[in-house]
């Protein structure tokens, strides 16, 4: 069996998280961009790792809208969540609940905030109005924690390849 790492990717920054988690699985894992990729079925997948950037406190929609359209198929597999945003601590773990439906953060092995990523000079109009007037944020930042990928791609393969899949990891 294999892992699926389903993500959205604006800017490529959790492009790129879920390219690192899937290097880090013992046979690779496949990737599916929830914005542009088509997925027929979970089948074939034993466990599956989903992961959104955060805009303006929220996921991206086609986070949420496959994890509620594999709402059956998920909970029957190992799931790992993560999430790229530029706050840690308290405020990072309440946007790790918001983003993802309370069925699977209870079902989830593993739950982080990975960190993010800006490359200003890549934001649109809008995204660099906002960067700079909200967040003020005017340059580069990337806080993206490797260690947190590693732990990803370490908690859901030894519960892929364990008889045990209930308990759970919460609150990394």
């Amino acid at each position: 069996m294999k892992t699926l790492v389903a993500y959205a990717s604006k800017y490529g920054t959790t492009r790129k998280c879920a390219e690192a988690i899937a290097d880090r699985l013992p046979g690779g894992a496949d990737l599916i961009d929830l914005r542009h990729d088509k997925l027929g079925s979970l089948d074939g997948y034993d466990s599956v790792i989903v992961g959104g950037p955060i805009y303006a406190g929220k996921v991206m929609s086609a986070v949420p809208a496959f994890c509620e359209r594999n709402r059956e198929v998920l909970l029957d597999r190992v799931v790992g969540l993560f999430i790229c945003c530029l706050y840690e601590g308290e405020t990072a773990l309440t946007e790790l609940d918001e983003a993802f439906p309370p069925w699977l953060n209870a079902h989830a092995v593993v739950r982080t905030a990975v960190g993010g990523a800006i490359d200003y000079a890549a934001l649109g109009l809008v995204d660099r109005y906002l960067a700079k007037k909200i967040a003020h944020i005017s340059g580069d930042i990337r806080t993206v924690r490797d260690d947190e990928l590693s732990a990803i791609a370490s908690t859901v393969e030894r519960y892929r390849t364990s008889s045990t899949r209930s308990p759970k990891t919460r609150g990394r």
